[in-house]
């Protein structure tokens, strides 16, 4: 046997040293751990899934399925088809993944280099961040208004002949404000790439979104998942809709096999069970209107209107600080999404839970009454 003593020969990527790890809302299993609370009795208001179960068709159907011991189809024939009849996007223009997060992973490396950037507008989703850093590229931050609205302005002038992505989100997480068509017609004039994150989009005022766009520009994706509004974040199942161009080169750059059977099945089934998922989201959008006025009534809590299925509210700490909402609400079982970002450390996040969570979020906080 041979002992090796001298240094490493091969070393990681030097981006690895400033790349930050995502940090995703924590699990049943490791709150139930740190709290002692029984999996069963946690109510899980921290990462934007829905409350509510899958239609039973998808649940039968996977259960009934038997060739899972087959690899699925490589081109997801069916699931694009009944993805182009439910988005009214021909399925030339749709590539599916594993999630919203494998197509930002996948998009970035198709278009980014050592040295380029892309520019995205901050408070947003932090995954951008880590996986542009991975590419070895770097993130340009244009702030949002007091409102949190785009500032459109000062996006054009801090672009760079290195900038090769605008990435929008709408609903925006956290802040839950939709984007207007004119600024994205605005940033596509620009010759950039501009990706426009709908994960959030069935819960907005304008749940057609913008997919409608895409066959008309060169440079416009829209992503969108089935983890929010269909009840299927475990399955992990997003697609893009997207110029055919950047479809092939998607297609040609993934993984054979990547959407996993049960994947297709689930997002299949699901959009032939629409009025009984989009009757789910209608439930999740009447409770979030509850939801805000009762986190309105606290005087130490500053609520922000929201189109996705979560709300983000901003904690005065002269009268109650973070820490003390979170050691409330805990102690009722209720888990919430909190941020360690220094702009942040002051916000809570909620997920719309059911009329039940909503309660339980109302006896925690009426504990911190005087």
């Amino acid at each position: 046997m041979y002992t090796y003593s001298s240094p490493r020969l091969v070393t990681v990527r030097p981006e690895m040293d400033r790349l930050a790890q995502y940090a995703p809302g924590e699990s049943l299993e490791a709150f139930s751990e740190r709290t002692g609370i029984p999996i069963e009795d946690i109510i899980k208001l921290n990462s934007n899934e829905s409350p509510y179960e899958p239609a039973p068709t998808v649940l039968q159907a996977l259960s009934n399925f038997r060739n899972y011991n087959n690899y699925p189809d490589a081109n997801s024939t069916a699931l694009r088809n009944a993805l182009a009849d439910y988005t009214g996007v021909n399925g030339r223009h749709i590539v599916v993944h594993h999630g919203s997060a494998e197509l930002i992973n996948l998009l970035w490396h198709l278009f980014l280099s050592v040295g380029d950037n892309i520019l995205c507008c901050p408070p947003t989703f932090s995954l951008y961040t880590s996986v542009t850093t991975f590419c070895g590229a770097h993130v340009l931050e244009v702030p949002r208004k007091s409102g949190y609205e785009l500032d459109i302005d000062a996006i054009l002038d801090a672009l760079t002949p290195e900038t090769k992505l605008i990435v929008l989100t709408s609903p925006n997480n956290p802040t839950g404000n939709a984007i207007c068509e004119q600024d994205i017609l605005t940033l596509l004039d620009t010759g950039r790439i501009v990706i426009v994150d709908e994960a959030y989009v069935e819960f907005a005022d304008n749940s057609r979104g913008f997919a409608y766009l895409v066959p008309q520009h060169e440079n416009l994706i829209v992503m969108r998942t089935f983890s929010k509004w269909a009840g299927l974040a475990g399955l992990r199942i997003g697609y893009a809709l997207t110029p055919e161009w950047i479809q092939a080169y998607m297609r040609r750059a993934q993984c054979p096999f990547e959407v996993n059977v049960a994947g297709h099945i689930g997002a299949i089934e699901t959009l032939k069970a629409l009025d009984y998922t989009l009757d789910n989201v209608r439930r999740i959008t009447q409770e979030r209107e509850r939801l805000y006025a009762l986190l309105d009534s606290y005087s130490f809590l500053h609520p922000v209107p929201s189109q996705g299925n979560f709300i983000l509210m901003r904690v005065d700490e002269d009268q109650v600080s973070v820490r003390e909402i979170r050691a409330a609400v805990e102690a009722h079982g209720i888990l919430l999404r909190y941020f360690s970002q220094p702009e942040m450390r002051d916000f809570i996040r909620v997920t719309v839970g059911k009329p039940e969570h909503t309660d339980k979020i109302d006896s925690a906080l009426h504990n911190l009454l005087p």
